[in-house]
């Protein structure tokens, strides 16, 4: 039998005969553990090879023809495969989109955690956050608009690739994180929702001012300031709603209600 072996690695010989026992191959009944049957560690390569070459395959069709050009038929097309063998490994198309997806969303996660640090105040450390955000998604257009720009299946927090509340890796988990610690400086006892609702209009400001960049930055008929200039701004008029919205909210009980939504405490890697 050949051996299958990702790129990089060098296929091990199934040696032939009986190999000699010495101190680094015990028996079995001497208390040692039994190695992997050598078809088991091949046929999981094997699936890793080909798991790779899935979301290898998604990309590439998203980026020729959008996340609608993405199915399980045509992934399983284009790296000749069944259909049987994509669903083996990806329970559905949303589940294989986010997976392939995962380096994107890490890669963004980690550049906003550090421009967050530790030093600061919230809202010092919100700043640099947006602004991270704003500069990575200019440096990778293409990368931006298949994660905020392109609409796409929604999965579940189960068959994500992303782990939830993981600060490395949720970026959403972070800017939560920054907005409650916002609301604690301020004396601020907020609900769950409350803080998300915040957290997102942040996002939702910084995003708007992105996907405007990334759309129409040369438009003749608009005169705009340098993104950093226009992002203070942004931010300044955004943070102080958001102030004046939780000064007017009732004194006492955390205005809860019943949708509020709790997330898992942030763990960071």
């Amino acid at each position: 039998m050949d051996a299958v072996c990702l790129p990089g690695e060098r296929a091990q010989t199934r040696p032939t005969g009986d190999a000699p026992l010495t101190a680094r191959t015990p028996k079995p009944q001497d208390g040692a553990a039994t190695p992997p049957a050598r078809h088991t560690q091949l046929r999981d390569r094997e699936l890793q090879r080909r798991r790779s070459a899935m979301l290898s395959a998604v990309r590439t069709l998203i980026r020729k023809g959008g996340v609608q050009a993405v199915t399980m038929r045509s992934v399983a097309d284009a790296i000749g495969a069944s259909t049987t063998m994509v669903y083996s490994l990806f329970p559905d198309k949303a589940a294989l989109i986010s997976h392939a997806l995962e380096r994107d969303f890490v890669q963004l996660s980690r550049r906003l955690l550090d421009a967050a640090g530790t030093s600061g105040t919230a809202a010092e450390r919100l700043r640099r956050v947006s602004h991270a955000y704003a500069s990575h998604a200019l440096e990778h257009p293409l990368q931006y608009r298949l994660l905020f720009m392109e609409q796409r299946p929604l999965t579940t927090i189960k068959n994500s690739g992303i782990e939830y509340g993981n600060l490395s890796e949720d970026a959403y988990a972070l800017l939560c994180g920054l907005v409650q610690a916002l609301a604690s400086e301020q004396g601020r006892d907020l609900s769950a929702q409350e803080i998300q609702t915040a957290a997102q209009i942040i996002w939702e400001g910084v995003h708007g001012t992105v996907a405007l960049r990334l759309s129409a930055d040369k438009d003749p008929w608009f005169q705009r300031l340098a993104l950093d200039a226009h992002l203070d701004i942004l931010l300044d008029v955004l943070l102080a709603g958001v102030a004046t919205r939780w000064a007017s909210l009732p004194a006492g009980e955390p205005n809860s209600g019943k949708n509020g939504i709790k997330r898992p405490p942030a763990k960071r890697k």
